[in-house]
């Protein structure tokens, strides 16, 4: 997803765990945090992390990139992103002209 995104011209930070994306977070603010969910058994991980995004900053948006089995299932959050490299840039942009508006 970061490759795919970077070629598509996003600019991208990665934190590769929750320490990383509490030190990320620290005093910065993004136009958009994505949390991957790889699974049923991420879920729980996700919704804890994106509740601590959401703690020190409620306007920050907090999208999930999941499956599409895992759409409907407890992730709360401002959105649902596929996760898929192809579709995810298009998807994004989308979400961002909408928030323009």
């Amino acid at each position: 997803m970061h490759r795919a995104l970077q070629k598509q011209k996003f600019a991208i930070e990665y934190a590769g765990d929750d320490s990383q994306l509490d030190a990320r977070l620290s005093g910065q603010k993004y136009d958009v945090v994505l949390l991957e969910v790889t699974g049923e058994h991420a879920v729980e991980p996700a919704v804890e992390a994106a509740l601590r995004v959401k703690r020190a900053d409620a306007q920050q948006f907090v999208g999930y990139l999941a499956d599409a089995g895992l759409e409907t299932s407890r992730l709360a959050g401002d959105a649902v992103l596929p996760r898929s490299a192809a579709k995810l840039p298009d998807a994004l942009r989308r979400f961002m002209a909408e928030g323009a508006n």
